[in-house]
């Protein structure tokens, strides 16, 4: 018990440290427009940055844990803290996209520990389950404590908070430990059919493209609802942390039979909130519809990133998850801007309702298709 502890608190911790740009990168965003020279669109670009380094280690360096678990844990940490500082000091848009690639890279490497070490393991849903609510709640209070930073000026404090934070979480990281050989032998992965994967990766596409895009226009439904922009903040963080126990539900979830029920319902409740949020004005309005829609995301995800790690056999095919993850997000909140000031909040709610349907309806199909193949094993 006390070593599956352990275990559980080093993949939090480097679950935080690996997603935890993504999680506060509107204020990353807010942060580099201040640098002299940086416009919105630019500071947009350099932010992406981040998430090309994160692609990229998980395109071409998945394997790489498996040959040096503490020099990619060790490789890892550096290229975080070190993209972080780099990041508060230098000038010039080469420059920091430069330092948001080295931070996106150690981020990348840390998130390879833990695709490695829970690679082919049964029932992974509960694992993830338990990551992303442990993690998640470490993020969610890393962007409360940001978003209540007074505006200093320049870029203020926040790449010094980020190092800080990585630095911190680096010993706990450590407590990861590296498979034996015969563990890494021992792993007997339920291979899922190509067709199977697939849809799973496309309701991954779909559901975070829907998170992005929700989250990149809250901003506009703060100022509509008359929300006050420090308020927006503050309920943003919120919601993130609160949205995280949505994660209880895999976490505790000990029958495969029940996946499908707790993924429908995941969806439902994104798709209510998101009705709620872009239909309905006012704070309470606001603060509740984006609760519920990280309450939904968080019951989803587990599941379906679980479903992939029972068919992984050393970790880079969730690696890959991540790359269609950041895709899905780039690519709809690029989209979102033009559609939501096209048709408005209204109309908008309906083509992302309808995106999480799509979801829906897949990830029906998956999950009866893998509880007829536990039902035709049993029998």
């Amino acid at each position: 018990m006390q070593s599956q502890i352990r275990r559980i608190i080093g993949l939090s911790a480097a679950f935080a440290a690996a997603l935890n740009g993504t999680m506060v990168m509107p204020l990353i965003v807010l942060s580099l427009t201040r640098v002299p020279g940086i416009t919105e669109s630019t500071a947009t670009m350099i932010a992406s940055a981040e998430i090309g380094g994160i692609a990229l280690y998980c395109l071409l360096l998945p394997r790489l844990v498996k040959h040096g678990h503490f020099s990619v844990a060790l490789g890892g940490v550096i290229a975080l803290v070190l993209g972080e500082l780099l990041t508060h000091f230098v000038d010039g848009t080469g420059a920091l996209c430069l330092t948001r690639l080295i931070t996106g890279l150690g981020e990348g490497a840390l998130f390879s520990l833990i695709t490695h070490d829970v690679a082919a393991e049964p029932e992974a849903e509960r694992i993830w389950g338990m990551i992303n609510l442990v993690g998640g709640v470490c993020m969610g209070t890393l962007l409360y404590a940001l978003s209540t930073l007074s505006q200093d000026a320049g870029r203020g404090p926040i790449f010094l908070w980020l190092a800080v934070f990585g630095a911190l979480l680096a010993p706990l990281i450590f407590l990861i430990r590296p498979k034996t050989e015969q563990e890494e032998h021992d792993k007997t992965p339920v291979l899922l059919p190509k067709p199977m994967i697939s849809l799973i990766l496309f309701v991954i596409f779909l559901i975070y493209g829907v998170q992005a895009g929700q989250w990149a226009v809250s901003g506009f439904m703060g100022e509509l609802a008359r929300i006050p922009t420090a308020t927006v903040g503050l309920f943003l963080a919120i919601s993130s942390i609160a949205g995280f126990v949505g994660a209880i539900v895999p976490a505790l979830t000990r029958n495969p039979q029940h996946r499908l029920r707790w993924v429908s319902l995941g969806l439902i409740v994104m798709a209510g909130a998101l009705y709620l949020f872009f239909n309905v004005r006012g704070a309470n309005a606001f603060l509740y519809g984006q609760i519920l829609v990280n309450t939904g995301f968080y019951i989803v995800t587990p599941f379906m990133t679980g479903l992939l790690t029972e068919s992984d056999k050393d970790g880079v095919l969730v690696m890959r998850t991540l790359i269609i993850a950041m895709l899905g997000a780039g690519v709809c909140t690029a989209l979102t801007g033009e559609l939501f000031a096209d048709g408005g909040p209204n109309q908008f709610s309906y083509i992302v309702i309808g995106v999480i349907l799509l979801a829906l309806v897949c990830a029906v199909k998956v999950f009866h298709w893998t509880l007829g193949k536990a039902q035709h094993a049993v029998g």
